[in-house]
Parts: C-alpha cells; structure tokens; sequence
C-alpha cells in the first residue's frame, strides 16, 4: 500500500506529513531524514489498524515523498 508524503527540514528537524480523508493529517519529527520516515510508517500502521474497513495487513507500507 502507498502513502503519499511530504518531507522537508524545520528548524534542524525532519518533518513528515500525511493528509488523508479517511486517516487525517499525521506528522512527524526527527532529527534524521530515515528516523522520520520510519515514525510516519508507524503513524501509519497505528491508524490503519484501529481502522475496521479492511482486513488488509499493513507489514509493507511504501512512502512515496515529495520533498518541499
């Protein structure tokens, strides 16, 4: 399953986001790029399972970035 993100450096911090109709907006901060990355895809398992509409399982999520 692909999410779309946007990564993008704040103030010496990584900055990830995600914006969706059915999930909401997530966001995460990092001090590294890959840290961020990795606790946006565990954003992303967390709300995907407490969401009932399907019986998918979220071990493979790919993050698509767009960096700003």
């Amino acid at each position: 399953m692909k999410f779309h993100c946007t990564i993008e450096r704040e103030n010496d911090q990584w900055v990830v986001r995600y914006s969706d109709h059915a999930i909401g907006r997530l966001q995460t901060h990092a001090a590294t790029r890959e840290a961020a990355i990795e606790k946006m895809r565990g954003e992303l398992r967390y709300a995907l399972e407490l969401c009932p509409c399907t019986g998918e399982s979220y071990q493979h999520l790919i993050i698509e970035l767009a960096e700003l």
